[in-house]
C-alpha cells in the first residue's frame, strides 16, 4: 500500500521534469520587439518636424477656457498630433491630418481669481497607406501661455447682481444674464431695467 502511494505522489514528478528535457511545459519568454521596427520608425521620424505651432487666442470667461489657432509640418509628415494642458495636466488631445491647418480648443470649470498655466504642444505624424500612424515625439513644438484667468468679481451671485448699483467690468445688461429669471422678483426686474436702460 506504502508502494502505491510513493508511486502516485512521484508519478506528476517524473512527468513534470520529463516534460521539461523535452521542453513541453515550460513557458518560451516574449520575443523581444524587432529591433528593425524601432529603427524605421526612427528613421522615418528623423525627416520630420513641426515648423509652426502659434496660439492666436486664449482666454476664459465664466469659467470657460477656449482658444485657437494654427499648425503645419514639414512635407514629409502629413499629419499632426495636439496635446493639450491646463496647469500641466492634459485635458485634451487630437490627430488633425494634413500638413497645415487651424485647431481649436475649449473646457469648463476653470476656477477663478487664479492665474493658469496654458500648454499646446504639436507632434509630427506619418500616416502611411494602411493608416498605420506614426507619432514622432522628436520634432515637435510647444506654445505656453501663463496668465489665463479672470477674477471672480465678474461673476457675482445673483443677489448682488441686480441689486447693488455697480457690476465690476460688465454692463448692466450682462449683469442681468447672470440671474435666473425665477430670482428677479417685480421690483427687482424694474430696478435692473431701469439700470439697463440708462
Amino acid at each position: 500500500m506504502r508502494r502505491y502511494q510513493l508511486k502516485s505522489l512521484l508519478s506528476p514528478l517524473f512527468a513534470g521534469f520529463l516534460g521539461m528535457a523535452c521542453g513541453g511545459t515550460e513557458e518560451s519568454p516574449p520575443s523581444p520587439s524587432s529591433p528593425a521596427l524601432g529603427v524605421q520608425e526612427s528613421e522615418l521620424c528623423s525627416a520630420v518636424s513641426v515648423t509652426t505651432l502659434t496660439l492666436a487666442g486664449a482666454s476664459t470667461y465664466q469659467g470657460e477656457l477656449a482658444g485657437n489657432g494654427t499648425w503645419a509640418v514639414s512635407t514629409f509628415s502629413n499629419a499632426v498630433r495636439l496635446e493639450y494642458y491646463l496647469d500641466g495636466v492634459m485635458f485634451a488631445y487630437e490627430d488633425r491630418p494634413g500638413h497645415s491647418g487651424l485647431f481649436y480648443f475649449s473646457r469648463n470649470g476653470v476656477s477663478c481669481d487664479v492665474l493658469h498655466s496654458l500648454q499646446v504642444k504639436a507632434f509630427p505624424m506619418i500616416i502611411d497607406s494602411n493608416g498605420v500612424r506614426t507619432t514622432c515625439l522628436t520634432g515637435g513644438k510647444t506654445v505656453v501661455k501663463n496668465d489665463l484667468g479672470e477674477t471672480c468679481s465678474g461673476n457675482l451671485p445673483c443677489d448682488q447682481c441686480h441689486i447693488r448699483g455697480s457690476f465690476t467690468g460688465h454692463s448692466a445688461q450682462e449683469a442681468a444674464g447672470h440671474c435666473p429669471q425665477s430670482a428677479l422678483d417685480g421690483p427687482s426686474m424694474m430696478k435692473l431695467l431701469e439700470r439697463v436702460r440708462h
